[in-house]
């Protein structure tokens, strides 16, 4: 039984426009407003570009899924047709594999909507790369922030605790700290992983106009950002470690990997300051 022919039992036609939509919707969930508000303090200035980025980035992605399964289902309905199949189940399998390869697919497609030669798609593709690149340096510095804030944070309650400070009052103000901690947490991973979707929806727009893209995929896969996690001082990143090269994309990918590495650490210092004042709390 072919595809076509499976699809047209509704239950199967109900499953596939959910899987579908869930393509379609975008990416990692940023936190709600309310969840934002009830976790707001002086950290949170930092985190705040991490959640504009966020949500741009969802938007973006999510617009290029969808242009993608609007091609797939457009020819996916337009196949069946012509095999004498469900119109109805060829454009949801069309639309469903258009989704899964949709960011990518449709980003190359709204370039080509809008530059009509092969130099000014990789023009484009660079621009939108150093674009997200200036966005993504800026993230660095502030995940640095964040995470001095947050040690700040831990080792005011300690102190109080040593000078014998009401042990109640700073279990709650850990409590407090923790929460905050895993909505920074949730934004942060949420982040980075839309700029590795990102990155190689840009590799795969290059590799699409001819661009031999093999030698810079293969530097950012060999790069190992340098990332210090003391454990009481805001955690560093070592731009100067970076490889040097003009390609927008190249660094993109190079930035991406130093959040991807900071937010790990960012996440092992502060777990482990919170664990230490955990233990004094006992």
């Amino acid at each position: 039984m072919s595809i076509y022919n499976m699809l047209r039992r509704p239950a199967r036609i109900a499953a596939l426009c959910a899987s579908i939509g869930l393509i379609v919707s975008g990416c990692v969930a940023v936190p709600t407003e309310a969840e934002l508000q009830a976790t707001r303090d002086e950290c949170s200035q930092f985190r705040q570009p991490f959640v504009a980025i966020a949500r741009e980035r969802n938007e973006r992605i999510k617009k290029w899924a969808s242009v993608g399964a609007t091609a797939g289902g457009a020819l996916g309905a337009n196949i069946a047709r012509n095999r004498g199949d469900s119109p109805i189940g060829g454009a949801l399998v069309g639309a469903l594999i258009g989704g899964m390869a949709g960011a990518g697919a449709g980003y190359y497609s709204d370039l080509q909507r809008r530059n009509s030669s092969t130099s000014a798609l990789r023009g484009a593709v660079n621009a939108d790369a150093r674009r997200d690149l200036g966005q993504a340096n800026q993230l660095v510095r502030n995940l640095s922030s964040l995470n001095n804030c947050r040690l700040n944070q831990i080792a005011t309650v300690e102190r109080s605790v040593q000078r014998g400070g009401d042990r109640g009052s700073a279990q709650a103000t850990l409590n407090r700290i923790k929460a905050n901690v895993r909505v920074d947490n949730r934004i942060i991973d949420g982040v980075v992983g839309d700029l590795q979707r990102t990155r190689n929806v840009y590799v795969g727009a290059l590799r699409q106009t001819g661009a031999d893209t093999a030698g810079f995929v293969s530097s950012i896969q060999r790069y190992q950002p340098q990332v210090s996690t003391p454990q009481r001082t805001a955690l560093r990143v070592n731009t100067a470690a970076r490889p040097r090269t003009n390609n927008p994309v190249a660094n993109l990918g190079y930035v991406e990997k130093e959040l991807t590495v900071g937010a790990q650490a960012n996440a092992e210092s502060v777990n482990n300051r919170i664990g230490a004042l955990n233990d004094l709390l006992i």
